[in-house]
C-alpha cells in the first residue's frame, strides 16, 4: 500500500525521507516540501525535483496522508500545535526538550494528537533481530540489556524493547568525564588530519528493580573506526552478545549460533548490493521488506518508521508516539542531573503516562 506525505525541512536527514520516494515511488509518494532557505528550495528543485510548498497553511490544504517534519527542536512545538488542530498525522524526525516544563506544556496543547517520532533505532536490520530473540523466548526471562553504540535517547529505545519495559519508572544512576581519541569521519567525510580530539563519555545505569538497563556512549562513537558498537542481553536461560546467541535446549544441552546477515552483491554474488535478511539456528529472524532497494541498514530503518507511520496514520497501532519518546527524553534529562551531582535520581510519574499503556 502506498502513502502520500509532504516533507518539511531540507537538511542532512530530510534527505532521507526524500530518497525514500525517489527509490521506492510505488510505495512512498512525496506531494511536495516546505523550505525555510533559499539554499534548502534549490535543493529541493534541484536535487529533489519537488514540488515547493510556500506555508504550513499550503501543506495543510494539500490533505497529505501524513506529514514528515525534519526540522530543528525548537521548530517542533508551533508545529505540532498547528497539524493538531488542521487533524493532520505528523512525524517529527527527533525532538530534544531541554526541560521537563517544555514537554509537559507541548503534551497539554497537543496530547491525543496524532503524532510520532521517526525513532528509528530499533529498526535497523540488527537491532531487530536483537530485540526479536529477546522477545522470543528462547532466553528465558530477559532481566539485563547493555548497549554502547549511539547517544543514549537512541539507546533508550533499544534497551527498552530488549527489556520488554514500558513506562515504568527507574532509579537513574550516571557518570560523564573527557577523554582524548583519534578524530572520527564527520557528515563532512574522512578526518582531514591526524589529530587527537575530546571525547566525552557518557555512562549511565537504570535499575527497573527486576530488570536493569546499561548504556556507554562516547561522543561520535557511531562514526569512530576504533570504538565497536556492542549489545548484550542476559536472560535466566541464555544469552546474546553482538551477533551471537547461546542457551540452554535443556540444563545440560547448551546451544549457540550466530545471527548472520545474509548479503548478496559479495564474491561472486551478482544480484546487487543488497540485505536479504538476518538469519539465526536456520530460522530467519529478520527479512528486509524493501529488496532490491539497495540500502544501508539506517536507511532501511528509516523506510519502516515512514510505512508504520502510514499504517499508524489509516488508524493502525502508534510504534514511537508522543508519549514514549517523553518519556525517553525524560530519562535522558535524569541521566544528564544524576551524571552532574553524581547522586541516584529516582524518576517520577509524569503527566503523558497514563495515556500509553506498558
Amino acid at each position: 500500500m502506498s502513502c502520500r506525505f509532504a516533507l518539511i525541512g531540507t537538511g542532512w536527514r530530510a534527505g532521507f525521507f526524500a530518497d525514500l520516494a525517489r527509490r521506492m515511488p510505488e510505495r512512498f509518494e512525496m506531494t511536495g516540501v516546505l523550505c525555510h532557505s533559499a539554499a534548502g528550495r534549490e535543493r529541493a528543485l534541484s536535487q529533489w525535483q519537488a514540488r515547493i510548498y510556500e506555508s504550513p497553511e499550503e501543506v495543510a490544504a494539500d490533505r497529505p496522508d501524513f506529514v514528515i517534519a525534519s526540522v530543528p527542536g525548537k521548530a517542533v512545538p508551533e508545529l505540532a500545535v498547528f497539524f493538531a488542530e488542521h487533524d493532520l498525522p505528523i512525524l517529527f524526525e527527533t525532538y530534544c526538550s531541554s526541560s521537563v516544563e517544555e514537554m509537559e506544556d507541548l503534551y497539554r496543547k497537543t496530547g491525543g494528537a496524532r503524532i510520532q517520532l521517526a525513532e528509528q533505532y530499533p529498526f535497523q536490520p540488527m537491532h531487530a533481530a536483537r530485540i526479536a530473540v529477546a522477545a522470543s523466548g528462547t532466553l528465558g526471562r530477559v532481566y539485563q540489556a547493555r548497549a554502547s553504540f549511539i547517544q543514549n535517547y537512541h539507546t533508550l529505545a533499544v534497551l527498552r524493547r530488549l527489556l520488554g519495559i514500558g513506562m515504568e519508572l527507574p532509579l537513574v544512576m550516571a557518570w560523564q568525564g573527557e577523554n582524548r581519541r583519534a578524530a572520527p569521519a564527520t557528515r563532512a567525510g574522512d578526518p582531514a588530519r591526524d589529530v587527537l580530539e575530546p571525547a566525552r563519555q557518557e555512562t549511565f545505569l537504570l535499575d527497573y528493580g527486576d530488570r536493569t538497563a546499561f548504556g556507554d556512549y562516547e561522543s561520535m562513537q557511531q562514526r569512530s573506526w576504533i570504538r565497536h558498537p556492542v549489545v548484550q542481553v542476559r536472560g535466566e536461560r541464555g544469552e546474546i552478545l553482538n551477533d551471537q546467541v547461546t542457551f540452554l535446549k535443556d540444563y545440560l544441552t547448551p546451544v549457540s549460533y550466530r545471527l548472520v546477515r545474509c548479503q548478496t552483491g559479495t564474491e561472486g554474488n551478482l544480484e546487487g548490493f543488497d540485505l536479504k535478511g538476518i538469519q539465526g539456528n536456520g530460522e530467519w529472524v529478520y527479512r528486509n521488506p524493501y529488496r532490491p532497494a539497495r540500502m544501508m541498514d539506517d536507511e532501511i530503518a528509516v523506510a519502516t518508521c515512514v510505512d508504520r507511520m502510514r499504517d499508524y496514520a489509516a488508524g493502525g497501532p502508534a510504534f514511537y508516539p508522543l508519549e514514549e519518546a517523553f518519556q525517553d527524553h525524560y530519562i535522558c534529562l535524569l541521566i544528564q542531573e544524576a551524571a552532574a551531582s553524581r547522586r541516584p535520581v529516582q524518576a517520577q510519574k509524569q503527566i503523558w503516562q497514563d495515556h500509553l499503556k506498558k
